[in-house]
């Protein structure tokens, strides 16, 4: 990671910088594990104010990366469900090493919350990422994006 970056808890401010790096996640990073329906669907779920409520929420963390002077990055966890609910960086910025700083400290807020493990549902393209840091997949898993669109996934979990 270089000099120029700086890993903090998000702001209001922020979340349309984080919006903005959540979709093109979604639009550039998923496109080779999920069709266009699905990723389509997926988009239509994102929304700037879900982060607003996450800033607000005492239980959970929502916290950004900045890389080069701009948000790339952010993680959201859910301390009451012992849940890493988002991390996603920026597909320009991949591979260096802002997902890992990322989860590092979401696993650090996670045992400072008491928790012993995190699990997570992650994307199939995220799958190695996060077998690199740890994590084990427990099972297969299926999550509706709305009436008709599911998108596969895969539950795991790392111990603290």
């Amino acid at each position: 990671m270089s000099l120029l970056t700086i890993l903090r808890p998000a702001a209001e401010n922020d979340c349309r910088f984080i919006h903005n790096a959540h979709l093109h996640a979604v639009q550039y990073a998923c496109i080779r594990s999920y069709n266009e329906r699905v990723l389509q669907a997926w988009e239509a779920l994102l929304d700037t104010e879900s982060y607003y409520a996450t800033i607000n929420d005492p239980t959970k963390a929502l916290w950004v990366i900045e890389y080069r002077g701009a948000i790339q990055g952010f993680f959201q966890v859910d301390f009451k469900e012992a849940q890493l609910d988002a991390l996603y960086v920026h597909p320009l910025f991949h591979n260096k090493g802002l997902g890992t700083a990322l989860l590092q400290r979401a696993e650090e807020l996670a045992r400072s919350q008491g928790l012993c493990f995190l699990k997570l549902y992650a994307s199939l393209n995220s799958v190695p990422f996060y077998h690199l840091n740890g994590y084990e997949s427990l099972c297969d898993a299926v999550l509706p994006l709305n009436k008709e669109i599911k998108v596969k996934c895969e539950l795991m979990r790392k111990y603290l």
